[in-house]
């Protein structure tokens, strides 16, 4: 008992533990995927925004437009570097996305080319500022080519120009630009470039920079907040988990206990389990324990079925023996003449026992796992035309074009059966036989005035006959064969009474 509560214990415990490592796993990895595409997502955004608000204005000039490509940028961008047509850096703004300040150029050198803008006319959002350092180093990076082209037309005026028309499209060539970075900018700060072109000519390049996911204040407190609380929760939950799964366990253990006791009981012969008397909560034990209960009662009728076989056996075998003996004995005493009497007396209890002999066999072999049906189809209005009992006896409602895919000889034995109980067992009157074909079946009804006995047998268990049918004769095997061969075609034969009559109906499916 000992090893099914551990069982039991185990069993809900790594249920549990498995479900927070599935939820930990699906934390990590929406964290992962989300901070894959973050980056990406901030570009997209930041270029529809920059796409949509350009768009809604008629013309414009240079300076107008890079003051509200800087101006656009939201808060998750934490910088924003400008190339020249060559790829030179010409301004930085803001800094990296862990943080760090972006030096930048002499501006000397920002303001010398007419193709530069000037600083002093930009309007800056207050996250991004422009570093004046003149100790910044550059390195070599690789990074994505410009993953948008923003295709200009413009008009020179004085030192700034007049943007006619203005496209944004997205950039189908990949590969990758060598480009000098500033020493606190990596490769992978840069969530995408935007390529600038006027009146068909390359004019420059927009660097955006984006703050790491785990550095953008809003997305950085839901992160800690959701690793924190399965730090705690996690010891929570497991105790959680022991707490429930001991109790849980320990229930369900009894209830296992009650039942391999009652089956114990079942083995030993002890058929009276007593497990309807205990108070099971648990809906699937107390449908065991109630097939338990049910198959004790079974097991229970089964073994008064077999004493009743035995004592019913040897009476309906013993009886035309012992008729036998006592003619034989007085015919020898003198008793009895041996004429045609005697003789005819003899035959009649022989074949009495033949016949009782007969129905054993017979019902041995429709058990036998060897039994094969031969089916075929045939009209039932002339199977029972070759019934002796007919006239006034019996009554027929058969429609004549009524066939039946059956074992014709297992079916006549079968109706045999039926009928010869029927008119032996009626108080008066007819026996009735109705068939029809419905629903995929054959049904046969035959119905005779009559009643069943009390308390009623198990009508098909061999030999369960009525103590008042006794006197009738029989071998007691007349409807076990009827149920068997029913059985043997996939079919049911049901026994009811109503209003002074008893009714047995066969039903044989039909493909």
């Amino acid at each position: 008992m000992r090893n099914i509560y551990l069982r039991l214990l185990v069993s809900i415990v790594l249920v549990t533990v498995g479900i927070l490592f599935v939820q930990t796993l699906v934390l990590l990895g929406s964290s992962y995927y989300v901070e894959k595409d973050w980056k990406n997502n901030v570009f997209d955004d930041y270029v529809k925004q920059l796409d949509e608000t350009l768009s809604s204005r008629n013309a414009f000039t240079f300076t107008d437009m890079f003051n509200t490509l800087v101006a656009t940028a939201p808060d998750r961008i934490s910088g924003i570097l400008i190339r020249d047509e060559q790829g030179n850096m010409n301004i930085s703004i803001g800094s990296s996305g862990r943080g760090e300040f972006i030096p930048q150029l002499r501006l000397e050198k920002a303001i010398a080319s007419p193709r530069t803008i000037e600083t002093e006319a930009l309007t800056l959002p207050r996250t991004l500022e422009i570093s004046v350092s003149t100790t910044s180093s550059y390195e070599s990076e690789e990074i994505p080519k410009a993953k948008y082209i923003v295709n200009m037309e413009s008009t020179l005026i004085g030192r700034d120009m007049l943007i006619d028309d203005f496209v944004i499209e997205k950039n189908f060539e990949s590969g990758t630009d060598v480009v000098k970075l500033p020493d606190v900018i990596q490769a992978g700060d840069i969530a995408g470039t935007l390529l600038f072109y006027n009146n068909g000519e390359i004019y420059g390049y927009v660097d955006v920079i984006v703050y790491d996911i785990n550095m953008y204040g809003p997305v950085s407190m839901v992160l800690k907040a959701l690793y924190s609380v399965m730090l705690y929760f996690l010891p929570f939950a497991i105790l959680v988990t022991l707490i429930s799964a001991y109790t849980i366990s320990k229930h369900n253990a009894k209830h296992i206990k009650d039942i391999q006791d009652a089956l114990n009981d079942l083995s030993e012969g002890k058929f009276e389990t007593g497990l309807g008397r205990k108070k099971i909560s648990i809906t699937e034990f107390r449908t065991i324990a109630d097939s338990i209960e049910k198959l004790g009662k079974d097991l229970e009728r089964h073994q008064k079925s077999r004493k009743e076989w035995i004592r019913n056996i040897s009476h309906d075998l013993n009886t035309p023996v012992t008729s036998m003996n006592v003619l034989l004995s007085g015919a020898a005493d003198g008793l009895f003449p041996l004429d045609e009497t005697l003789i005819a007396s003899l035959r009649k209890e022989n074949d009495t026992l033949s016949s009782r002999i007969a129905s054993v066999t017979y019902y041995s072999k429709l058990l036998s796992p060897d039994q094969k049906l031969d089916v075929c189809a045939f009209r039932l209005s002339d199977l029972f035309g070759e019934f002796l009992m007919q006239g006034d006896q019996m009554s027929l409602e058969i429609p004549e074009d009524l066939t039946l895919e059956a074992d014709y000889s297992l079916v006549r034995r079968a109706l045999q059966e039926i009928m010869k109980n029927a008119v032996e067992y009626r108080s008066g009157g007819t026996v009735d036989v109705i068939a029809e074909k419905k629903d995929g079946y054959v049904t046969v009804i035959v119905v005779n005035a009559g009643s069943l006995p009390e308390p009623r047998p198990q009508f098909f268990e061999p030999w369960a006959r009525g103590d008042e049918s006794r006197h009738q004769g029989g071998s007691g095997l007349g409807l076990p064969i009827v149920y068997q061969i029913m059985e043997l075609h996939g079919g049911s034969v049901d026994i009811d009474e109503a209003s002074g009559f008893v009714s047995v109906t066969l039903r044989f499916p039909q493909e």
